[in-house]
């Protein structure tokens, strides 16, 4: 005799296993106000106050292409993503793709989600 499956409960199953775990969203902030902090000009005492997502890549960075794409290097490398993530990006149009700090947070978030 065969058994009987209810497909609510395995779907429901299934989409719980989609469920990210917020802690993973703000830990991918806090890394990339990080290496954006550690790889930019500008300095602040608490960056986590001044850098939200709101703010602007290409004036943290001052249009300083290789900055941004070591900071990029780093998230990678911290993320453990593969080492080729960054290359489907358009070349030096980097800092046009990533306007804002939260553009950069939801690349990694997808990236991460992705593995």
């Amino acid at each position: 005799m065969g058994e009987i499956y209810s497909f609510k409960a395995f779907q429901s199953k299934k989409e719980k296993k989609k469920v990210q775990d917020p802690r993973t969203t703000v830990a991918i902030y806090r890394s990339v106000v990080y290496y954006v902090h550690l790889y930019s000009e500008e300095t602040y005492e608490h960056p986590l106050e001044h850098l939200t997502t709101n703010i602007q890549l290409a004036a943290i960075f001052n249009n300083d292409r290789a900055a941004f794409l070591d900071a990029l290097a780093a998230l990678i490398q911290h993320w453990d993503l593969p080492l080729n993530t960054h290359q489907e990006l358009p070349p030096y149009e980097e800092l046009a793709q990533f306007i804002t700090l939260g553009d950069l947070c939801l690349y990694i978030e997808k990236k991460v989600k992705d593995l």
